[in-house]
């Protein structure tokens, strides 16, 4: 299983990988931008490379923001059918807009690790 992760933050990138590893993905490619990730999936959409089976997309990217990933990610159908988390420090005010575009999921980084591996996990059980 392919995971695509979105995080500017080098260590949070190194954590999300290793969790998602344990939970069973082979492949994990990181972006750490909105823009790289849209190019990436653009080209995934244009059968460059496979699509990723799932998406964890920080909103916090620094000089960017997860928020437009999330808006292409829900305006595509091809994309909006593969499950996105978001794993975040931005807080609870912004869960209820994300339930709004249909994410699989919303954990806050100051969560423990084992929500971030719960919800990896139930992605495709």
């Amino acid at each position: 299983m392919k995971l695509l992760i979105i995080e500017d933050q080098p260590n949070d990138l190194r954590i999300a990988a290793r969790v998602a590893q344990g939970c069973g993905f082979t492949d994990v490619e990181g972006r750490s931008s909105s823009i790289m990730a849209r190019t990436h999936l653009e080209k995934g959409l244009a059968g460059e490379h496979p699509l990723p089976d799932a998406i964890l997309l920080d909103l916090d990217l620094g000089h960017d923001s997860g928020f437009e990933l999330l808006r292409f990610w829900h305006g595509e159908p091809r994309l909006s059918i593969i499950p996105l988390v978001i794993w975040t420090i931005m807080g609870d005010q912004y869960r209820e807009i994300c339930q709004m575009f249909r994410v699989s999921g919303y954990i806050s980084k100051s969560d423990d690790i084992s929500h971030l591996r719960a919800a990896l996990e139930g992605l495709f059980t």
